[in-house]
């Protein structure tokens, strides 16, 4: 098995990234909006020792919230059982190019991230 240094333990400042299309307007799957969400994060189980043997703690992005103005388009409750650096995929209906969307996760020790992306 291999482990990674324990530098990478902690949180960055790095952005989530974020596609975000609408398919073809006529058709099957005419008006649907799919999104790509990366989202940079060691999503440590709690469960992994370090190099000197001690447990490295639990860390992991619990929640997250993607919003489209007013609307949640898509909202999540995510276990320490995901990996590292979770790439979320979905779709959904009505959303238009050129809208914003909002995302936000938060993690197991409260840390926050929020991204931003028009839809294109």
């Amino acid at each position: 098995m291999r482990r990674r240094p324990s530098s990478e333990h902690t949180v960055t400042a790095q952005t989530i990234r974020i596609r975000a299309r609408v398919h073809a307007q006529t058709g099957e799957g005419a008006g649907i909006t799919e999104v790509q969400l990366l989202m940079p994060h060691p999503m440590e189980t709690g469960l992994r020792h370090d190099e000197a043997g001690q447990r490295v703690p639990r860390h992991h992005i619990t929640e997250v919230k993607v919003t489209l103005g007013p609307r949640t388009v898509f909202a999540a409750r995510l276990g320490y059982a995901v990996s590292r650096d979770p790439l979320l995929v979905f779709r959904f209906r009505d959303g238009k190019a050129g809208q914003l969307l909002r995302v936000t996760w938060t993690d197991s020790r409260g840390e926050q991230r929020n991204g931003e992306a028009v839809i294109a």
